[in-house]
């Protein structure tokens, strides 16, 4: 086998890899080293969260981790059940003890794509939830970038 075929190239200085993640009407684009894993839908355990944001917690390599649906933590309807939902493992981003990792139900498999930062355009976005920092396209994609910090501190003034 040709060994330059085996080896992986590395990013362009300019260019993040990214994850476009697949909601019940929208994408969330992260970037790929905030998504710890993405691990298929399993039993929730439940949780006496006063939130209804806050669908339980799943155990993941031995940490017990919240689950967070995004739709309605941005006040909207839930999504309805789907036999390709998942988790995404996020990793927290303010190195928090308590919690350093959660998980956001998503609807399906996410795509990596390769960005430029010329790729991103901002749009317009009449839906854009209080959670979410910018609304953008790429290409033909809308997509929006949530604030992963404003997510984090919503799930830490509840545990």
């Amino acid at each position: 086998m040709n060994q330059s075929l085996t080896k992986t190239l590395p990013a362009a200085p300019d260019q993040v890899d990214c994850l476009l993640i697949p909601l019940k009407d929208k994408q969330l684009l992260l970037p790929n080293v905030s998504v710890a894993e993405i691990i298929p839908f399993s039993h929730l355990l439940t949780t006496a969260s006063s939130v209804d944001w806050i669908l339980g917690r799943i155990d993941w390599r031995g940490v017990t981790v919240p689950v967070v649906c995004y739709e309605m933590l941005n006040r909207q309807t839930a999504p309805a059940p789907n036999p390709n939902a998942r988790f995404a493992i996020i990793n927290g981003v303010g190195a928090n003890k308590k919690m350093p990792f959660y998980a956001l139900l998503i609807q399906g498999i996410p795509k990596l794509v390769h960005i430029h930062e010329k790729d991103i355009q901002d749009v317009d976005a009449m839906n854009m939830g209080g959670y979410d920092a910018r609304a953008v396209t790429l290409g033909q994609d809308p997509a929006m970038i949530p604030d992963l910090d404003k997510v984090e501190e919503a799930l830490l003034a509840t545990i």
